[in-house]
C-alpha cells in the first residue's frame, strides 16, 4: 500500500499537468488604458483563422466602447489612438486548437508597450475560440472574476 500511494500521486500529478490552462497580463505602470479611444488592429493575415479571431476581438473591444479601425501604412494617428496587435499559436492534435492568444496595445509613435494580456491553455484543456478571446480580453482590462463564466 505505500507503493501504491506515491504512484497515484505522481500518476495525478502527471495527468493534470496535461490539462493546464494559464492567463497572464502586464500594464505598464503609470498608464491609464481609459485613455485609449481609437485602436487600430495589427494582425498577421495569413494566420490560420485569422478572419474569425479578429472578428470576435473586435466585437469584444466594440462591446466595451473603443473605436476600432484597421491600421493604414501612411495612417497618422492621434492623441488617444493606439495600436492593438493580435497573435495566435495554433496547433494540431486531431483536430486544430487555440494554443496561445496574445493581445496588446502600443503606443502608436514609439511602439512602447501599454498592456497586453495572453491565455495559454494545453491540448488537453483546450476550449472554444470564443471563450479564450473573453478569458484574454477580460484579463487585458482587468474585469473582475467571474465564477460562472467556467475558467
Amino acid at each position: 500500500m505505500r507503493i501504491l500511494t506515491p504512484a497515484l500521486l505522481l500518476g495525478a500529478t502527471l495527468l493534470t499537468t496535461g490539462c493546464t490552462t494559464n492567463v497572464a497580463r502586464f500594464q505598464m505602470p503609470g498608464t491609464d488604458l481609459d485613455a485609449v479611444q481609437t485602436l487600430y488592429i495589427e494582425m498577421a493575415e495569413d494566420e490560420r483563422n485569422a478572419s474569425e479571431l479578429r472578428s470576435l476581438i473586435v466585437q469584444n473591444l466594440e462591446t466595451r466602447g473603443y473605436s476600432v479601425e484597421t491600421k493604414e501604412p501612411e495612417a497618422d494617428l492621434q492623441e488617444g489612438d493606439y495600436l492593438f496587435n493580435i497573435a495566435a499559436d495554433w496547433h494540431w492534435d486531431i483536430t486544430w486548437y487555440l494554443l496561445e492568444l496574445r493581445v496588446a496595445i502600443y503606443e502608436p509613435n514609439d511602439n512602447v508597450l501599454i498592456a497586453q494580456a495572453q491565455s495559454q491553455q494545453s491540448s488537453l484543456a483546450r476550449k472554444n475560440v470564443e471563450t479564450i478571446v473573453d478569458r484574454v480580453m477580460a484579463s487585458l482590462f482587468n474585469d473582475p472574476v467571474d465564477p460562472d463564466r467556467g475558467d
